[in-house]
């Protein structure tokens, strides 16, 4: 068997894989490995670009002609203030 070292793990993300080591009783490598092969066995189309995938929560349903013009409306706005939080 081969080994795998991955460099520069965020923080984060490393202390994310321990916690679910720990709550599954794996070390951190079997918990990395078990989390590999899950996302690699995923189906192709469920690793589709996010248009397609909300096209297909929507199905069949179409925009309105009013709602598509009030969105190239909006595109066209200038951008509000940001919230100013030290008032």
């Amino acid at each position: 068997m081969g080994d795998l070292l991955i460099r520069n793990l965020d923080d984060a993300l490393k202390q994310e894989l321990q916690e679910r080591a720990r709550e599954s009783g794996r070390s951190l490598s079997e918990e990395a490995i078990v989390l590999l092969r899950r996302s690699l066995s995923t189906p192709d189309e469920d690793r589709r670009p996010a248009g397609e995938w909300l096209r297909g929560l929507l199905g069949d349903a179409m925009w309105t002609e009013e709602e598509l013009a009030a969105i190239e409306a909006a595109r066209h706005e200038p951008d509000r203030e940001p919230p100013k939080f030290d008032e």
